[in-house]
């Protein structure tokens, strides 16, 4: 696995996902209609140093609901 270091602090971060009840993901407010699909988070990241977090999904799978 390869080592990504902090934004803010520069120390490396640790690498899991989201873990909730649900599936966690993102809606778009550039999506029309009644229906809007969710798009998965797929990674995450923390910084154990500062707490700074990232998520990651699929840019293509956000792209075609959007589009």
């Amino acid at each position: 696995m390869e080592a990504h270091p902090c934004p803010k602090c520069n120390e490396p971060m640790d690498e899991g996902s989201l873990t909730t009840s649900d599936q966690p993901g993102y809606v778009s407010k550039r999506q029309t209609g009644m229906l809007r699909t969710v798009t998965k988070i797929s990674l995450a990241r923390a910084c154990p140093n500062c707490g700074y977090v990232e998520i990651y999904l699929d840019p293509k799978e956000l792209k075609s609901r959007i589009s």
